[in-house]
């Protein structure tokens, strides 16, 4: 067994004699190191990195954490603090990405700059949801009943604008009916309606109900962008504004 021999003032390695165990060494240090002086050198069972001896029990150790922050061994990082009640590390977790570590007064305070910075970011990104989220609103499908059977509008786009073309030309024309009207049947097959003006009637009210409510959500979304906090924005679903 080696044992690691120190200086006593210093706390430099001086030897590390073979032995044949701590309690043999104890009993005759002279034995395995010749000149070992019990007044000017203490010994330990491991290689230490950082040796120090203990003010209270008078052996030597590895220095903890707070002894080799006080030895500028280590250094403290943010939310590190020394306690000296305790003689401990103590540690303050983040609170989030906008704060900034205060180191005289232990405590993390608001960067204003960072926070603005965030606020700004996650506005982007929610007016990007929300650009998404109201388009899923608009193409959601409409239900049609035709001669007592139900159809599926697809409510795309697309699909609108040609409607209101043909509902504008109907009115032109003076026309009472406009035929090719696409839409699903229950078997999930195109089909191509005819259908009056009344049928018509109620397929563009539904339609304007969709784009009333969107509009109106939209705006209640971005109203509330500028007004939230960003605890608020972060937990923000911009799909909310669009549900019934």
């Amino acid at each position: 067994m080696i044992i690691y021999i120190y200086d006593k003032n210093t706390l430099e390695l001086i030897a590390q004699p073979m032995t044949l165990g701590v309690e043999k060494f104890k009993e005759d240090p002279g034995l395995f190191f010749p000149d070992w002086n019990s007044e000017t050198m203490v010994f330990s069972t491991s290689s230490l990195i950082n040796p120090v001896i203990d003010t209270e029990t008078g052996e030597l150790r590895e220095m903890n954490e707070y002894e080799q922050i006080v030895a500028g061994k280590l250094f403290l990082a943010d939310g590190e603090y020394l306690d000296e009640k305790t003689k401990s590390v103590k540690r303050t977790p983040k609170p989030n990405d906008w704060s900034v570590w205060d180191r005289e007064n232990k405590k993390w305070k608001v960067d204003n700059n960072l926070l603005n910075e965030r606020k700004k970011e996650l506005k982007n990104k929610l007016l990007q949801d929300l650009a998404e989220a109201k388009s899923n609103y608009l193409n959601q499908t409409i239900e049609i009943e035709k001669a007592g059977k139900k159809y599926i509008f697809e409510n795309s786009e697309k699909n609108r604008n040609r409607l209101s073309l043909k509902i504008s030309l109907m009115w032109v024309l003076d026309q009472n009916k406009i035929e090719k009207v696409k839409a699903q049947n229950d078997k999930g097959l195109v089909e191509f309606l005819e259908l009056n003006r009344t049928e018509l009637k109620v397929l563009a009210g539904k339609i304007q109900d969709i784009i009333q409510v969107a509009d109106i959500a939209e705006q209640m979304a971005v109203t509330g962008l500028e007004r939230y906090s960003i605890e608020q924005l972060m937990e923000l679903d911009v799909n909310d504004f669009f549900k019934d």
